[in-house]
């Protein structure tokens, strides 16, 4: 009897329940050593590697938060978290991206870095409180679970006090019946502290056997309960055998976990049942392993290639951050390639969990700089723009005080050409003033051309009218230069000449035209009138000298015109001098010589001229010595 019960209770199966740590990275190794695990680890752990999450990428930021809310509420506790911890990444990437745009755009518009403040919208803060509530939500699970542990710990310890009493008191014909309740009493209860899972286990084992060495009771009934036993891990076998068909691994791992703690807490078998039984069940619970096993290694042969697919990515993205230009466009050009890089990143599923974490950072560190960067490039354009922008006001503000008061029309025509030169030159301003500052300046530009226009418009039909009244003058000359009467010609020569002077500008086309013509018909006359010549002329420049004299710095004016006169008169005089030295030479020879005789020509007309020229000088003396009331 004692051998028989010693077989019963050293199964293998009841020693060594197959279990395995599911997660990612031992998967593989737990599955081939399943005899070798004696606890239960927890489920979220288990299942970590052997399904993938749903595909988050295509998500919005707020169809992420949304998820994540719809997980808190309708999922369990671990499931729920492994959902928030997937979401999280993706979520703070969007929310990183749009900071990121606000930020250029903030820049763009001339703002200053440091005075940056981001207002997004609270899907953040709505995120986060929910996951501090789940993961509180988890702690206080822990402690309920740590709580419950030690009550099932004392709960067993008495379980056993009780079996140490059948134990050491007298058989009788209800001890097994006893034994039995107390062993499902053991079996309803679950967790107990790891620490204390083998000793509980040994205790448990090394109890019963003491009592089925001393039981005597009719071993009829322990055959019964030894072939209920056997039934009951047929069942499971069944059970397990079944999960080999099941597609869905997840479903696969909790279902053979739970029938391997079932397994544990079935009693003994007959002895001639006990290897077979066991095998049957281990084998199938092998195949169950194997298939996990061969899950996971596809599942890790498509995450391997994920990665290189993300690595890939990532070569581009570091590419792509160390960026160094001074054009827009390039940088623009830029940041598209890299948000298509990002696309492309959450397109592709997920990769080792070894791997996982690096990967994710060293793409996201490759995009923070290239952001840095391109932030400091916009930071240090805006800073030239804003200079520039005070030029251009600069500039703007020179412009409109010439066309607000124009003066003298072609020196300001051209100082206003140079600040249209000096305009190119300068870069752009920011482009929310770049077009306003540029349509002040045109602006001024356009109102000093428009009056400049305006004004030689009224010019123009002026020196016209001044023109016709010009031709009329010198029709009145060749009417004087053809008539017979010529009594009263003085009189009519001084007052043409005292209207012609008082007549303005023509059209410079036609000044020098008009002013030969006039000239013209006066040297006729003159040459006609002969005795007038003298009268006339001194009337002429006398008449002159007095429209110098009556216009603005008058004085000024005869002065410098009787300067010129001097030195005009100097002049003559000093050739008259030097023709005369020459003279002597050519008198020194026989006989007449046509060089002398010209010589002696240039002399006598010189004396004429130093003589016209005194009588204008006399005339100009006497005017401007006049007394200023009698002028």
């Amino acid at each position: 009897m004692n051998q028989d019960l010693e077989n019963v209770t050293n199964e293998p199966a009841e020693e060594t329940t197959p279990v395995v740590n599911l997660t990612e990275t031992t998967l593989v190794e737990e599955a081939t050593n399943i005899h070798t695990i004696n606890s239960i680890v927890d489920e979220d752990s288990m299942l970590e590697s052997v399904e993938e999450l749903p595909d988050y990428t295509h998500l919005s930021k707020i169809e992420l938060l949304q998820t994540a809310l719809k997980a808190s509420n309708d999922k369990e506790l671990g499931e729920a978290l492994n959902i928030f911890k997937a979401i999280k990444p993706y979520l703070d990437h969007l929310i990183a991206e749009e900071k990121a745009e606000a930020l250029a755009k903030f820049l763009e518009e001339g703002g200053d870095k440091d005075s940056f403040e981001f207002k997004g919208d609270h899907t953040k803060e709505e995120f986060n409180t929910a996951f501090i509530a789940l993961k509180q939500r988890k702690e206080d699970v822990r402690k309920r679970q740590e709580a419950e542990k030690q009550e099932n710990l004392l709960k067993k310890e008495a379980i056993l006090d009780e079996i140490k009493k059948l134990n050491d008191s007298e058989e009788t014909a209800n001890s097994l019946k006893r034994l039995k309740e107390l062993q499902a009493e053991w079996k309803t209860i679950k967790n107990v502290p790891k620490e204390q899972i083998d000793n509980l286990w040994e205790s448990y084992r090394v109890l019963n056997e003491m009592f089925y060495d001393r039981l005597s009771i009719n071993n009829e009934l322990k055959d019964l309960d030894r072939s209920k036993n056997l039934d009951q891990k047929i069942d499971l076998i069944s059970k397990v055998s079944e999960l080999i068909h099941e597609d869905n691994t997840k479903k696969a791992v909790i279902n053979v976990k739970k029938y391997q703690e079932e397994w544990r807490f079935i009693g003994p078998v007959a002895r001639e049942a006990s290897d077979d039984i066991w095998n049957r069940f281990k084998a199938e619970v092998d195949k169950v392993y194997d298939k996990i096993k061969a899950k996971t290694e596809e599942l890790e042969e498509v995450r391997k290639q994920n990665l290189a697919a993300k690595q890939d990515l990532l070569a581009k993205a570091k590419e792509l951050a160390q960026t160094k230009t001074i054009r827009i466009k390039e940088w623009m050009d830029n940041s598209n390639s890299l948000n298509e890089l990002m696309e492309a990143w959450k397109k592709i599923g997920h990769v080792p969990i070894a791997a996982r974490e690096d990967v994710w950072n060293e793409f996201r560190e490759a995009r923070n700089t290239f952001y840095v960067n391109k932030n400091l490039f916009f930071k240090s354009m805006h800073a030239e723009r804003n200079a520039n922008l005070k030029a251009k006001e600069d500039l703007c503000e020179k412009a409109e005080s010439i066309a607000a008061n124009p003066i003298d029309w072609n020196k300001q025509t051209d100082e206003l050409k140079k600040l249209q030169e000096a305009w190119k030159k300068i870069g752009h301003a920011p482009d929310k003033v770049n077009d306003a500052v540029w349509r002040r300046f045109r602006t001024a530009c356009d109102s000093f051309f428009a009056k400049k226009s305006e004004r030689y418009a009224n010019q123009v039909a002026e020196q016209t009218e001044n023109l016709n009244v010009k031709l009329n003058l010198v029709s009145k000359l060749e009417e004087l230069n053809t008539a017979e009467n010529t009594s009263n010609i003085f009189a009519e020569l001084k007052q043409i000449q005292t209207e012609w002077n008082a007549i303005g500008f023509v059209p410079a086309n036609k000044k020098e035209a008009i002013n030969k013509q006039y000239n013209d018909l006066l040297d006729k006359l003159y040459g006609k009138h002969k005795q007038l010549n003298k009268e006339i002329r001194e009337d002429r420049d006398k008449q002159n000298f007095e429209l110098l004299a009556n216009s603005p710095n008058g004085i000024q004016k005869l002065q410098r015109e009787e300067k010129i006169l001097q030195e005009r008169i100097r002049g003559m005089k000093k050739d008259i001098e030097t023709w005369e030295n020459n003279l002597g030479f050519f008198k020194s020879g026989n006989g007449k010589n046509p060089l002398s005789d010209q010589i002696q020509s240039k002399i006598e007309i010189a004396n004429r001229h130093i003589a016209g020229l005194e009588e204008k000088l006399k005339a100009l003396k006497a005017l401007k010595n006049k007394p200023v009331e009698d002028k």
